[in-house]
């Protein structure tokens, strides 16, 4: 039986809005519509879209190694000795798209641990006799107190701010479905 300590149990509820139109029209002002330009155009070299999602960096590199060429990635880079596996992933960033860019970093920890095997195929100057890898994905935010990607600097060979599903139909083209499944889980 309700106590009536919170609220009085035959007062309807104040503070429930049955939809979002109604509380869009309650509030004080206007909001901004969540449409940019670049979601019309379909611009993905800038933040200003898909304002309902996040959206990741990603990049056009072979940095992997690939046989096939470029492909798209997140990006990535060898850790040097004496080097923290976050400062490798802020060093990776920087390297692929230019040191403006303000990152911040929520955690030391990885989000996500990747094991690749080698395949045979690659040649052995790349294997160098050792058995596969483990890829370490860092959640790191973009810091808006200044910068973007600076296209000059740029390494890789080109680079969009996708939203998850946007990076998992990319990798899935590239890659197959047992990849992108990996993205789609880890984003």
């Amino acid at each position: 039986a309700e106590t009536g300590f919170m609220f009085a149990p035959d007062k309807p509820e104040d503070h429930v809005v049955e939809s979002d139109e109604e509380l869009i029209a309650g509030l004080p002002f206007t909001p901004a519509p969540r449409e940019t330009e670049a979601d019309a155009s379909g611009d993905v070299k800038t933040l200003d879209r898909q304002l309902k999602t996040r959206v990741y960096l990603t990049i056009k590199s072979d940095a992997e190694g690939n046989l096939s060429g470029p492909r798209w990635t997140l990006p990535s880079t060898l850790a040097e000795n004496n080097e923290s596996l976050l400062a490798a992933a802020e060093r990776a960033v920087s390297d692929s798209v230019g040191s403006d860019l303000k990152l911040w970093c929520p955690s030391n920890a990885p989000m996500a641990v990747n094991m690749r095997v080698y395949n045979d195929k690659l040649p052995e100057s790349f294997r160098e006799n050792y058995f596969g890898e483990k890829i370490f994905y860092y959640r790191v935010q973009y810091d808006n107190t200044g910068g973007g990607v600076d296209e000059a600097a740029m390494k890789a060979d080109d680079y969009a701010w996708l939203t998850r599903e946007e990076v998992v139909d990319r990798i899935e083209k590239e890659r197959g479905k047992h990849q992108a499944k990996f993205f789609h889980y880890m984003l």
